[in-house]
């Protein structure tokens, strides 16, 4: 009985320590199960508020001869095909959010380049507000021009395409959208400058200010612009066409329009039920000088069988004041003689585009498209092409031949 009383005690603190040590245990498994419920919740916050994705083309096209048809020419390579794009997009507030779009491109030696990088707001749910650097509105597929995974195509009607050099602006644009019952009408202006290298000229719109109106069903959609700008234009391509001859341009450029008005019109229309989709849209660029004032236009028209999208495109461009446009390029002789640099017809625009392709879509996120088009009619009309080909061939037409893989991720 004494041994039992002696023992107690020592019984009683051992199982009060062991109390204890289990107390604190399933306190230091509480702690640790809060923190890690805290963490998984500014995970999951900083998840919703930051977001990726991206795009990725790379593809091989070659053309019958150097007519320089979206200056593809017999001797292209894949590299000047291919462009990676990041874009993030960052959840400021409930109302707002930063989006920023890296491009890196084989034609420029993959140097990233900021495409879009701006600020949006929205005060109510029918109205965006924008500013920064974006693309800029003229066409149907702007937003998504690079973006090959989002269009049927290989490549986009480089006939409506290819007249106006720029793709993006610095500046900031307001769009509303009116809900009908069934469809809805999204009006957008904007206004901003831009000052970019095109694959012929150098660029400088200031005071841009635009209007477009899209109305849509979700199967019909139609839309309009129309956008105004003071225009600076330099055709570099042009004063190295004179050197090449051996002349030195009077004024040592090939100035197209210094601070001259600029007017940009379209139209388009689209149709899509998920079988058949048809696009086509107009377009008309003028400005004031010696830039060519271009009428041009496309319809596609693509059907869909499963995985497999076969598309049709007729695409048309011309010129409409060849006989309008004042003034010649002048350039100076070795000699010192004062001549014409190059001949006036070579700022003149003429051509027709046909295009036969096949898009398979291999699976979520991967196309390849294969892209035959045949480009004629250009005869002495130099304009968007490579003038020192067509203006010293007899060749009137060239083939393009494109296999391209476009993802999204």
């Amino acid at each position: 009985m004494k041994t039992y009383l002696r023992l107690a005690p020592l019984a009683l603190a051992i199982s009060a320590g062991n109390a204890v040590a289990q107390s604190d245990n399933e306190t230091i498994a509480q702690m640790q199960q809060q923190l890690n419920s805290m963490q998984q919740q500014l995970n999951s916050v900083k998840d919703e508020r930051v977001r990726f994705n991206g795009f990725f083309s790379t593809g091989y096209s070659r053309a019958s001869n150097d007519a320089g048809f979206e200056g593809i020419t017999d001797k292209t390579s894949i590299t000047d095909q291919s462009l990676l794009a990041l874009q993030g997009t960052f959840e400021v507030t409930d109302k707002s959010q930063a989006v920023m779009q890296l491009v890196g491109r084989g034609s420029e030696d993959w140097d990233p380049v900021i495409e879009w990088a701006y600020l949006s707001h929205r005060p109510t749910n029918d109205l965006q507000l924008r500013a920064g650097k974006m693309r800029i509105p003229f066409f149907m597929y702007s937003d998504s021009l690079e973006v090959g995974y989002a269009q049927t195509w290989a490549r986009p009607p480089a006939a409506v395409y290819d007249p106006v050099a720029i793709q993006s602006y610095v500046g900031a644009d307001a769009t509303h959208t009116l809900n009908f019952d069934g469809s809805s009408l999204t009006s957008q202006v904007f206004t901003g400058f831009t000052e970019e290298e095109g694959n012929i000229s150098e660029v400088e719109l200031r005071n841009t200010a635009g209007l477009t109106l899209t109305w849509t069903d979700y199967i019909w959609t139609v839309r309009g612009i129309a956008a105004t700008a003071e225009a600076s234009i330099n055709a570099a391509r042009l004063a190295a066409l004179a050197e090449a001859n051996g002349l030195q341009l009077v004024d040592g450029q090939a100035v197209l329009a210094d601070e001259e008005r600029g007017n940009f019109y379209g139209v388009g229309l689209g149709y899509d039920n998920g079988t058949w989709q048809v696009i086509s849209e107009f377009t008309r660029a003028e400005v004031d000088g010696k830039f060519a004032d271009t009428d041009s236009a496309y319809i596609s028209v693509a059907r869909r069988f499963g995985a497999f999208t076969p598309y049709v495109v007729v695409g048309w461009i011309e010129s409409q004041d060849n006989n309008e446009r004042e003034g010649a390029f002048l350039a100076q002789t070795p000699s010192g003689a004062v001549v014409p640099a190059v001949p006036e017809s070579v700022l003149d625009t003429r051509r027709d585009e046909y295009s036969v392709g096949m898009r398979w879509d291999i699976t979520s996120g991967v196309a390849l498209k294969a892209d035959v088009t045949h480009v004629r009619g250009f005869e002495d009309a130099a304009g968007g092409l490579n003038p020192a080909f067509v203006l010293t061939n007899d060749d009137e037409s060239t083939n393009v031949y494109t296999l391209k893989l476009d993802s999204a991720f």
